[in-house]
Parts: C-alpha cells; sequence; structure tokens
C-alpha cells in the first residue's frame, strides 16, 4: 500500500491489521457479469489492506486491484 496521510489530521497514516476475531483474511466480493470491476480484470475476491491515524484513529481500507 501507497503511503497515505490522514485528510482530517494531515499525518502520515500507519499500516494496520484489521481482522475479525475467528475468521480469515478479510476481502471484498466482486461481482464479475460485464461490469466495471470485470472490465478492470478484478477477480472475485480482491484482499483488503487497511491504515490507521495515529493522532485521530480514523482507519481506511483499501481494495488490492491490482490481483
Amino acid at each position: 500500500m501507497s503511503e497515505r496521510s490522514c485528510p482530517d489530521c494531515d499525518v502520515q497514516m500507519e499500516q494496520t491489521n484489521v481482522t475479525a476475531e475467528g475468521v480469515g483474511d478479510l476481502y471484498i466480493e466482486t461481482e464479475r457479469d460485464g461490469g466495471i470491476l470485470d472490465r478492470l480484470g478484478v477477480g472475485y475476491q480482491a484482499p483488503l489492506s487497511a491504515c490507521l491515524c495515529p493522532e485521530c484513529g480514523l482507519t481506511r481500507l483499501s481494495a488490492d486491484l491490482s490481483e
């Protein structure tokens, strides 16, 4: 994940992990029926990355669409 700045605090956000206890990695499910994600070559599932602002706690999830 590239470096990101918090939109509220303007400080560098830190990479972190978001988990659901007892569950594996988080991911998004995509539809592949000719929609925009299909045209971008996104598979049925895309992994998520998370970053956290150390000042205010804002957490952002980003889907890794390059896979």
